[in-house]
């Protein structure tokens, strides 16, 4: 591709035309106003009744407590407190058909490894043995949907 690459909100974006650009972020903005301005930790959600976030539109999304009460059953202690909820997935259609990527860091990376049984060892192992962000597949978001839909978002975004 021709261009310089520049990151917005996350997506790397390579400016082929300004006015072009412009278009394409309004869009994708207009697209994903359905996404939390901020995420809090599970244990942060546990104290809360019902467990709620804004999104970036303005919303509040509640999510179901049985459901963080289940993720957070399926996950070590020490991840309470780390792991930020709503898990925010990414459609990336550069990547094939059925691919997203996690908006998030390694904790909560290694929450859904875990949840999903991809992955079985400890999260010092997963982050040393991580050379690029996991990437997970329609069949792992349905699942994931299944089992906690309430505290999965899917987002929109355009590819590199």
């Amino acid at each position: 591709m021709y261009g310089s690459r520049r990151e917005i909100g996350g997506l790397f974006l390579v400016d082929r035309d300004g006015f072009l650009d412009v278009i394409l972020q309004n869009e994708l903005r207009k697209l994903n106003t359905h996404l939390p301005k901020n995420r809090k930790t599970i244990r942060e959600l546990l104290s809360e009744d019902p467990p709620t976030v804004s999104t970036v539109g303005g919303e509040t999304v509640t999510m179901k407590k049985p459901e963080v009460e289940a993720l957070s059953a399926e996950l070590p202690e020490a991840l309470r407190d780390k792991v930020k909820l709503p898990i925010v997935l990414l459609r990336r259609r550069e990547l094939g058909a059925g691919a997203f990527t996690l908006m998030g860091d390694s904790y909560d990376e290694y929450a859904l490894s875990k949840v999903l049984g991809d992955y079985k060892g400890t999260l010092a192992d997963f982050r040393r043995s991580r050379e690029s962000s996991t990437i997970f597949y329609k069949p792992q978001v349905s699942e994931l949907m299944r089992r906690f839909h309430s505290l999965i978002v899917v987002g929109f975004g355009l590819s590199e």
